[in-house]
């Protein structure tokens, strides 16, 4: 029965073709030369889990984005099968002595008209995390 559990839980991680996951959200706080703001660094991880292999030709971003306005984006280049890429955004705080947690959502978007073949299914498009 155990040996069931462990093969459903590894093929959930594992799919057929190209399928683009956000995930691993990490935060940082480090002070910027203007003392009058911090530095939020904040990365996150963006994973082919896919078998295939994202055709050379994908065009595709990273979005972070906090109360529906977009701070920032950044381009991520295809992807091979289980490859990754590490995505960093910088956001600038008001300096204190201690912050709140930071509210953002992550957002893949596919830019290229080839979802079939580049992300073929959006579930995991999108992350919502507080980091703290």
């Amino acid at each position: 029965m155990l040996d069931l559990v462990l093969a459903a839980a590894l093929a959930a991680d594992v799919s057929p073709c190209a399928d683009l996951l956000v995930a691993t959200p990490k935060l940082q706080i480090v002070s910027a030369p203007n003392r009058g703001f911090d530095n939020a660094i904040v990365t996150v991880d963006v994973r082919n889990r896919g078998v295939v292999a994202q055709p050379n030709d994908t065009r595709q971003h990273l979005e972070i984005v906090q109360n529906g306005t977009v701070l920032g984006a950044q381009p991520i280049p295809p992807l091979g099968p289980q490859r990754h890429y590490p995505a960093a955004f910088r956001i600038q705080l008001p300096a204190r002595k201690t912050h709140d947690p930071l509210a953002v959502t992550f957002r893949y978007v596919l830019d290229s008209h080839n979802a079939a073949q580049a992300n073929c299914s959006t579930h995991n498009d999108l992350l919502h995390a507080v980091l703290s």
